[in-house]
Order: C-alpha cells, then sequence, then structure tokens
C-alpha cells in the first residue's frame, strides 16, 4: 500500500512538471494569439524607423567644366576638373512614416502599404582623385582645386545612378523580405500581403 501511494504520488509530480515545464516554454504567440491587432504591428514596424534594405556602391566620376566659349578666356580664367571616388548610397524604407490606414489585419492574413523608397545616406567610401586643370590667371589668382565641387557633384550622380530601374526594384524586394521576417517573429502564423 506504501508502495503504491509513493508510485502514485511520483507520477503526480512528473505530471505536473511537465505541465509547469510546457505552460513556462510554450511558444509566446500561443500567448498572444488573441491580443495581436493592427496597431500592435503598426507601432512595432513603426519602431524601426528607417530601414535600409540596400547600399548600392558605385565608381563614379564627374567632371565639371568652367569655361567660356571664347578661347583665350579659357586659357587665362578656365577650369576643368575630373573627378573619380568610390560612393556608398544607402536606399530604404522610412517605417516610421507608416499610418493606421496602411497597416490592416484581417484574420491571419496583415497587408501593408510601404512608404515610397528613399536615399538616407550617400558617403564618400575612398579618396577622391581630382585632375584639376586651371587658366593661367585663374590658378594664380584663384586657385581652387575643386575637392568641394568636386564631392558635392559626385554625391548627385551617385544618387541619380541608384535611382535605377534595378536598384529600386532590389531595395523594395529587400524591404519586403525585411518586414516579412520581422513580422513572423511577432506572429509566425500570420501571412504578410503588401499593397503595391
Amino acid at each position: 500500500m506504501k508502495n503504491i501511494i509513493i508510485i502514485i504520488l511520483i507520477i503526480v509530480v512528473f505530471l505536473g512538471g511537465i505541465s509547469i515545464g510546457y505552460l513556462l516554454t510554450r511558444p509566446q504567440h500561443a500567448i498572444f494569439k488573441n491580443e495581436i491587432s493592427s496597431e500592435i504591428i503598426l507601432q512595432n514596424l513603426q519602431n524601426k524607423g528607417f530601414l535600409v534594405t540596400e547600399d548600392y556602391v558605385i565608381n563614379q566620376r564627374v567632371e565639371i567644366k568652367k569655361t567660356s566659349d571664347v578661347l583665350w578666356k579659357d586659357i587665362i580664367w578656365g577650369q576643368k576638373i575630373t573627378a573619380t571616388a568610390v560612393m556608398k548610397v544607402s536606399m530604404g524604407v522610412d517605417l516610421s512614416k507608416l499610418t493606421k490606414d496602411e497597416v490592416m489585419l484581417s484574420g491571419d492574413k496583415v497587408r501593408i502599404k510601404l512608404p515610397a523608397l528613399e536615399v538616407q545616406s550617400v558617403e564618400l567610401v575612398s579618396d577622391i582623385n581630382l585632375d584639376n586643370e586651371q587658366g593661367i590667371l585663374k590658378r594664380l589668382l584663384d586657385n581652387d582645386n575643386g575637392y568641394n565641387q568636386a564631392l558635392v557633384q559626385l554625391k548627385e550622380e551617385a544618387k541619380k545612378s541608384a535611382q535605377s530601374p534595378e536598384v529600386v526594384k532590389k531595395a523594395g524586394d529587400n524591404a519586403k523580405a525585411e518586414i516579412e521576417k520581422f513580422i513572423k517573429l511577432i506572429v509566425p502564423q500570420l501571412n504578410v500581403e503588401f499593397a503595391e
């Protein structure tokens, strides 16, 4: 009789341990299954801020000419700057701009309308290689190596190059994939769709 009580007590403790273990280690999404809403998803996405989804690196070349139509003026006062440098353009979406109307939850599906892709930054990755041809008086009286002008022009041209359809498509696809991964971390069984 004593042995039976001990066996029953061991079985009860064992089953109790399994129950407590399950409650402590069950998947988090099971706890929040009924509590998830479009507002929670929106708030989590907005908290991500700017999501960089594409870093476009390019060897950019620009040519800046400060010339006139008169040959003798160009010989005296003209300037031609040729610059090359490696530039990096970071693109992505600003998730803090999402609004309540752009995140819709229905059943096990969330539909998101992403904000437009933006360029977050244009950075100089390497040194600028300058070739500066100046007129005689320009060299003597106004010796400008053209570095600042070249940097501004390089950034503008790199930004334009990053707007190519291939780069924009890749950045958009990467944004969708990253957002889908993030939402699946919150609620794994949720299907994600993107409105165009």
